[in-house]
């Protein structure tokens, strides 16, 4: 019987025969650890506890966390961690895990399920076949029903602790979203108190079953054995808060988007209310919630957009306000969080009109902001709103002495697109413009990786 390991197999003696045993062949020379020995597959291996898949409502149990399933195919991008052999020094070098992670993360049952599964399990541990006293019959079989207890409650949670992400094995993009989205420390915080109680579970358990299992009596093994099982579902009940709090975890992490840095992606940026979603809904299959209010977009809304028979990304983005990035809110630092972390093209909406309720000066001090930070990125700008420009005169207009200022007043950027979508102007113009915007970033991920490549084929070659 074989079963594969992170691409090596091992083998299971359960079932086989016994092999004769040979020595070994003598040693002809020291094993160099400074390269690869010729022929030699380096096979990487996830991390330990990280599950492919799990059908929700399961609670799976590793006895062995490097096995997988044989029928299973994990590509270097799925892989939580990549682990490298550093040929000098023997060590492991570790990079950056790619995205996608949290929608790895275990199914977590609900406390009350958890604990009614485990009641039911232990109640039908019989005791030990053979032993014919009574009274040790008894306390064998309270002592093996408290440890099936303590076990049915506390394996679960030893999954899920092993089997969430650690935050600093993260991408840097989803370590920002863990932060913004539950604040600093909470993520941690709540896995230290699911680690907590499966550690009060296993020490009350293990203290009622040897209690148990000194019995002198049938009754007292039956008293003990109450007695147990009482005091181990209240301490799981006292803390079930936590796993209540971890299941919450769980479902915003895997309802967040995730951005194929492999695909190419359109990310629309601008100030609150200037028709960023409304050309999501126009460019891709996104349906982001339109309204006429500031920050009605709270988080990164995805949508993909099929041209030619290619596949690309569009994200929409919180608006972003005029000040320091020190006062941003955690909305607007979702923005930056994409534009600094992920390789996207930028579709930069600009309200001229003012119907945004942003002034357009400040809108302009926020986009040389953005421009200057971010301006290695493929860029495109939109005049949103444009039907609403020869019916509204910007506040203010005559009275700004800044000629640059008043040029974009008048204007917007240089080669800047005009778009309405309530009247349909420019919408064709516009959707050629970012089809050709994504192919050249498709060009430019495929460098990229080939660049990346090349660099780890020398680096390989040097150790």
């Amino acid at each position: 019987m074989r079963a594969a390991a992170g691409g090596r197999a091992f083998q299971l003696h359960l079932l086989c025969p016994r092999r004769p045993w040979r020595p070994p062949p003598p040693a002809t020379a020291p094993i160099s650890h400074s390269a690869p020995a010729a022929g030699r597959l380096h096979h990487r291996r996830p991390p330990n506890g990280f599950l492919s898949t799990l059908e929700p409502g399961v609670s799976a149990i590793y006895l062995c966390h490097h096995i997988h399933s044989a029928t299973s195919s994990v590509s270097l991008e799925d892989r939580s961690r990549t682990e490298l052999t550093d040929g000098l020094s023997g060590g492991l070098v570790q990079k950056t895990e790619m995205v996608g992670a949290f929608q790895r993360i275990p199914m977590v049952m609900p406390a009350t399920d958890i604990l009614m599964s485990a009641q039911r399990k232990s109640r039908n541990i019989p005791p030990t076949k053979g032993i014919t006293n009574i009274a040790k019959r008894e306390r064998n079989k309270g002592a093996k029903q408290l440890d099936a207890l303590m076990k049915e409650l506390s394996v679960p949670l030893r999954t899920y602790t092993e089997n969430f992400p650690r935050r600093r094995d993260l991408h840097p993009y989803e370590r920002s979203l863990i932060e913004l989205t539950f604040g600093e420390g909470y993520y941690e915080k709540v896995l230290g108190r699911v680690d907590a109680l499966r550690k009060k579970i296993t020490s009350v358990g293990k203290q009622h079953a040897s209690v148990c299992a000194k019995s002198l009596t049938k009754r007292e093994a039956e008293e003990r054995l109450s007695e147990g099982r009482k005091e181990l579902e209240e301490v799981f009940q006292r803390g079930q808060n936590a796993i209540d709090d971890l299941i919450n975890v769980a479902k915003a992490l895997r309802s967040m988007p995730v951005v194929d840095p492999h695909i190419p992606t359109l990310c629309l940026v601008g100030s609150p209310n200037v028709g960023k979603s409304s050309l999501v809904r126009i460019l891709s299959t996104g349906k982001p919630e339109v309204c006429s209010y500031p920050f009605t977009t709270r988080g990164i809304l995805m949508g993909h957009i099929v041209s030619n028979h290619e596949r690309f990304q569009v994200t929409d983005t919180p608006g972003l306000l005029t000040r320091h990035d020190d006062d941003r809110n955690n909305i607007e630092r979702l923005t930056l969080a994409v534009l600094s972390y992920m390789p996207i093209a930028v579709l930069y909406v600009h309200d001229l009109s003012e119907d945004c309720g942003t002034k357009v000066a400040d809108q302009y001090i926020t986009y040389r902001h953005i421009k200057e930070r971010f301006g290695d990125r493929l860029w495109i700008n939109v005049i949103s709103k444009c039907d609403l420009l020869d019916k509204t005169v910007p506040s203010g207009f005559d009275d700004y002495d800044d000629e640059e200022v008043g040029r974009y007043r008048r204007f917007g950027p240089e080669d800047a697109i005009r778009v309405s979508v309530q009247s349909q102007v420019g919408t064709e113009e516009l959707k050629q413009r970012v089809h050709h915007l994504l192919t050249s970033q498709m060009t430019r991920i495929k460098a990229n990786k080939g660049d990346n490549e090349i660099q780890g084929a020398d680096s390989n070659a040097s150790r």
